[in-house]
């Protein structure tokens, strides 16, 4: 249960962002098109909101096991290699997490302090950059949780086969 509630907040802390870009993208377009008048907080808005999505879409990559690698190695490997290689991977992607964590916290916090805020709106710039840390948690927690779901599942040599495998 406590998964899919994660999950949920995961899903939403990308689609509200999204939501909220698109709005503004199209508002501007008719603002453009009907006014002859762009409006300039969209850029912002929308730089600033893909930080949320470009973070939220990846720990979505993580759980769902989508992201981008060279797996052609890692599929191909059995046994002790094949954990080993998980637990490397596992490793690599929490090493970067644990860095984008304790950057991305201490950018927020310095914004924070300053009282930095957006150019053209002065909304308060650590709103969007707390995605960098809120993201490596979000990751670190799903990249765990990958790396064992990836470490006890049954490689090629050990599955059964199906129907169609055995005909060929």
């Amino acid at each position: 249960m406590p998964s899919r509630i994660l999950s949920t907040v995961e899903n939403l802390l990308a689609a509200i962002p999204f939501a909220v870009v698109a709005l503004v993208a199209f508002v501007n377009v008719l603002s453009r098109y009907f006014l002859n008048v762009s409006l300039a907080f969209t850029g912002e808005v929308t730089v600033n909101l893909a930080v949320w999505m470009v973070m939220m879409g990846a720990v979505i990559g993580l759980r769902e096991g989508a992201h981008l690698g060279f797996a052609v190695l890692h599929e191909r490997a059995r046994g002790h290699l094949r954990t080993a290689m998980t637990v490397f991977i596992t490793a690599a992607i929490l090493a970067f997490l644990a860095i984008l964590l304790y950057f991305g916290m201490e950018m927020a916090l310095q914004q924070a302090e300053r009282g930095r805020g957006t150019p053209s709106m002065e909304i308060p710039q650590w709103l969007f950059t707390i995605a960098l840390p809120i993201g490596a948690l979000l990751g670190g927690y799903r990249a765990v949780e990958a790396g064992v779901r990836t470490a006890k599942a049954p490689t090629a040599e050990t599955t059964p086969q199906t129907d169609a495998e055995v005909e060929r």
